[in-house]
């Protein structure tokens, strides 16, 4: 059953938006739309020294929708592909909306929030690694204060222009926000048994299906979890009682899967529960193992005993689906250091594994984080990592290929200090649908935490050019 509910009005929020910049979307224009940003033109200042590179003052990247020119043999052109040690040079903090060129790696680091942007808080910036804060066109962006209200951002000025933690029912402090795949005008969200669609230009929120309908307390994605890439499938774990089930939601035909009792995986302990990209496969991350299902959750096996630890769930380039995870727990290179580990979800039969490859060698205190939001640019996934510096590509983003080839596409270092700036200094550097643009935050060193953004439009273009 699907009930709207429209708070405020409409009028108001029309002239909101409009004085702040943004458009109203629909389905059909976002796919040519390119808006180019004015220098300088958001509001409020934030702490920092000048930037180095390109320097205060910096236009913003524009708003470019449309995704590379390219279907096939598309790459990063001009991004370093050594795999040799890169000490960070050391850059200043840029303020708000000001940039610098990475000294070694020639991109430009854009600083797109700050705390004075909304009053009251310490920080504002992208939640995690694993969840694209742009919407599907790009026009906007979303972003979390420390006290935990959701900000959507225009991504042409990159200024808040709604608080959607206002409004019923996103007031919750972990609703798991996934933009929706193709109307940018739209997100999805939860909040105790019900799955919801916001939509931000009518200020509309529509609960699409009420969980406790099927006798559940509580249902979500654990936090980490994502839908497919076509926004069809959710798979979720809800509470009844003592028990819990997972199950995956198909949202086109409001439909639920079979639903699995979990209860001996819950004692193990559960980090999240996520569908795959193209919608095959369902993950459940426990503390020892995770367990791969089908999408009508059909029990095909577990990894083996260490596959967990930071994880997402990728595909490669012709389209297999892959989870590429955090090897420390895990080690298969015959070196015995620790890498980048890749688990074939279609090998996985029964308690025996399956087949795990090594992927990357980072060393054994990279803390690493890992981003397939790339789901139209697939083949590659982006690489985070902390670090004491003794490592290879410590403090760094790089892109990794996964064709088992070595590959890697170096991008920046992010100065991110999480002995000084606990854990939401870590850079969770995320990645948008193209592989066009990186979200990362940083403290550089002992400073306020804000996200960071690098534009690499025009390093993805045909490899002939």
């Amino acid at each position: 059953m699907k009930n709207t509910l429209t708070i405020g009005s409409v009028l108001v929020m029309s002239l909101f938006l409009s004085a702040c910049g943004a458009e109203s979307k629909d389905d059909n224009a976002a796919e040519s739309m390119t808006a180019t940003p004015e220098a300088g033109s958001a509001s409020g200042g934030a702490s920092g020294s000048g930037s180095s590179g390109s320097g205060g003052g910096a236009t913003l990247p524009s708003i470019t929708v449309t995704p590379p020119d390219c279907t096939t043999n598309c790459d990063f052109v001009g991004l370093l592909s050594d795999t040799g040690k890169h000490t960070p040079p050391g850059a200043s903090n840029p303020a708000l909306h000001s940039a610098y060129v990475d000294a070694t790696f020639g991109t430009t680091i854009h600083r797109v929030t700050a705390n004075s942007q909304i009053s009251g808080v310490s920080r504002v910036r992208h939640y995690y690694s694993k969840q694209n804060p742009f919407n599907a066109d790009g026009s906007y962006a979303m972003f979390v204060a420390s006290n935990g209200t959701y900000w959507v951002y225009d991504a042409a000025t990159f200024e808040p222009i709604l608080n959607a933690s206002e409004y019923p029912h996103v007031s919750s402090s972990e609703p798991e926000i996934q933009w929706h795949p193709t109307n940018p005008d739209q997100f999805y969200y939860l909040e105790g048994t019900e799955f919801s669609r916001f939509e931000i230009s009518s200020i509309t929120t529509t609960v699409l299906h009420d969980f406790a309908d099927e006798g559940f307390s509580s249902v979500a994605g654990r936090l980490e979890g994502n839908m497919d890439k076509s926004g069809r499938y959710y798979a979720m774990i809800g509470e009844s009682g003592s028990n819990s089930h997972a199950f995956v939601y198909d949202v086109q035909n409001d439909q639920l899967s079979q639903r699995i009792n979990i209860n001996d995986i819950e004692d193990e302990g559960i980090d999240w529960i996520s569908i795959s990209q193209n919608g095959n496969f369902v993950v459940i991350m426990g503390h020892d193992y995770s367990y791969v299902y089908d999408h009508n959750m059909n029990y095909k096996g577990r990894l083996p005993e260490g596959s967990y630890g930071h994880a997402d769930l990728c595909s490669l380039a012709n389209g297999r689906e892959v989870m590429v995870y955090d090897g420390a727990d895990h080690v298969v290179a015959s070196d015995g250091d620790r890498w980048i580990n890749m688990a074939y979800l279609d090998t996985v039969t029964g308690d025996g594994g399956g087949t795990v490859d090594p992927l990357i060698k980072i060393g054994w205190s990279t803390t690493p984080h890992v981003s397939c939001r790339n789901t139209e640019f697939p083949g590659w996934a982006l690489i985070s990592t902390q670090g004491n510096g003794s490592n290879n590509y410590d403090k760094e983003i790089f892109w990794a290929k996964l064709d088992g080839s070595g590959e890697v596409r170096r991008v920046a270092h992010h100065y991110s200090n999480r002995e000084s700036g606990g854990y939401f200094a870590e850079q969770h550097a995320v990645t948008n649908k193209h592989g066009t643009k990186i979200i990362f935050a940083s403290n550089y060193g002992s400073g306020a935490i804000s996200s960071y953004l690098i534009d690499l439009t025009d390093f993805r273009r045909p490899l002939a050019e």
